[in-house]
């Protein structure tokens, strides 16, 4: 239930959405992914409305009322993204077969396509994907005192807007703000890093706000004391160093697919059991991170066709699926997990088209950007499964790159036009 100070700023955010000038619709959602428990909720009967779901419900009426719609041309990655969410709905109601199972798909439903559908509509040009880093970048520098409080006494300052509390682990600190996990907080503003220190590089007017809130950023990284945030952290910003070999990429990838299948080959155990060499933290379970995807692998027979109800006779603590890929698979069988990496290889070929074509650098930069948070999100794919708050940033970044989609699109459908002509 929602604390009647969260009631009150819910009452303000939804006031915002509705009056304020469309250049500023997303305020509202980001400083409640940001700040906002993810814990605070209504329940009407069964159904369930977490705050974030309120703010869609008031941001999809602004639209129809304000009139402010525009025809989306669906792209081959808005078709993936329904298909996907279709899919995995409809397999998960065929295994469960109960109400609650439809009610519960319901509501995940309406989270994509209804956050997708309306960041797709937000974003429409550079200039709102621009106005949206800002946001992210104060949020940021707002967060990190309080973050810095709850990192030097071990008490959550949110606890004042919902339930969190603050963990140690090998005797450190693991902040989460206002975050429902240490390291959904950590992996937020890890795969944030990089679209700051990349707008940092593209937008000189604004470079001091984007250093100020990478380093704030890291910082909230650090504070998590979790291993899987600093792997994103490294991965995505070893991928922004390498921008000079973008045309390469191609490439790379098949370089990476051999590497790995000739570590798998030369190994005495599979090449995933590196992720349980991994203890940047103390206390890291990579080794439970190898036995998700290995007991996955040993028990596909009883997942791959219409996911499976439970995984807790797979092993010790497996029922904690910390694994992206394979709760996709869990929840929904292989289609489902297909159609889910078939959307990333749409979206990473989406972002390779833009930045290796001949176009503007800052163009090609931005895009390298984009194409560097999508890697930590991958990267952390492998580390965790995600809920909370974390979700709306990766819809998002979704409708950001289905917007280039549609450029591209455009774009290719402009020069075939051209071509004819001539």
């Amino acid at each position: 239930m929602l604390k009647e100070t969260t009631l009150i700023i819910v009452i303000c955010m939804v006031l915002v959405t509705w009056v304020v000038p469309r250049r500023y619709f997303m305020v509202s959602y980001i400083v409640a992914t940001c700040f906002v428990p993810a814990d605070q909720r209504i329940i009407i009967i069964e159904l369930d409305f977490p705050i974030l779901r309120i703010l869609v419900v008031a941001g999809v009426l602004r639209i129809f009322f304000r009139q402010e719609q525009i025809e989306i041309k669906w792209n081959i990655l808005d078709k993936i993204v329904l298909i996907w969410a279709a899919c995995g709905s409809v397999i998960y109601v065929m295994l469960w077969q109960n109400m609650s199972a439809v009610i519960y798909k319901s509501g995940v439903m309406f989270d994509v396509i209804g956050l997708y559908w309306m960041f797709r509509q937000y974003v429409r040009s550079r200039n709102e994907i621009d106005f949206i880093a800002k946001v992210f970048a104060i949020c940021a520098l707002v967060l990190a005192p309080l973050l810095l409080l709850e990192w030097s006494t071990g008490n959550n300052p949110f606890v004042y807007f919902g339930t969190v509390i603050t963990h140690a682990r090998a005797g450190r600190i693991r902040c989460q703000g206002a975050f429902p996990h240490a390291i959904m907080c950590g992996l937020f503003w890890a795969t944030l890093t990089p679209l700051f220190v990349g707008m940092a590089i593209i937008k000189a007017e604004n470079r001091m706000l984007y250093c100020s809130a990478a380093l704030a950023s890291t910082f909230a990284v650090i504070a998590s004391a979790s291993s899987t945030p600093l792997m994103a952290l490294f991965g995505s910003l070893a991928i922004l160093c390498l921008y000079k070999w973008r045309y390469y990429s191609n490439h790379a990838w098949v370089a990476l697919f051999v590497v790995l299948l000739g570590l798998h080959i030369c190994m005495k155990a599979p090449v995933w059991h590196l992720i349980s060499r991994i203890q940047i933290i103390g206390g890291s379970t990579g080794w439970h991170r190898f036995n998700v995807i290995d007991q996955a692998i040993k028990h596909f027979d009883e997942w791959a066709l219409v996911g499976t109800r439970t995984t807790e006779h797979w092993g010790w603590m497996m029922w904690d699926v910390t694994n992206q890929f394979v709760l996709e698979g869990v929840r929904g069988g292989i289609l489902t997990l297909s159609l889910f990496m078939v959307k990333l290889a749409i979206i990473i070929k989406t972002l390779t088209w833009h930045f290796q074509r001949p176009s503007a650098a800052k163009q090609q930069m931005f895009t390298w950007v984009l194409f560097a948070v999508v890697c930590a999100h991958c990267i952390s794919f492998f580390g965790v499964s995600y809920f909370g708050q974390i979700m709306v940033l990766w819809y998002l970044v979704l409708a950001m790159v289905g917007y280039l989609a549609g450029e591209k699109a455009r774009i290719q459908t402009a020069a075939r036009f051209i071509t004819d002509s001539t």
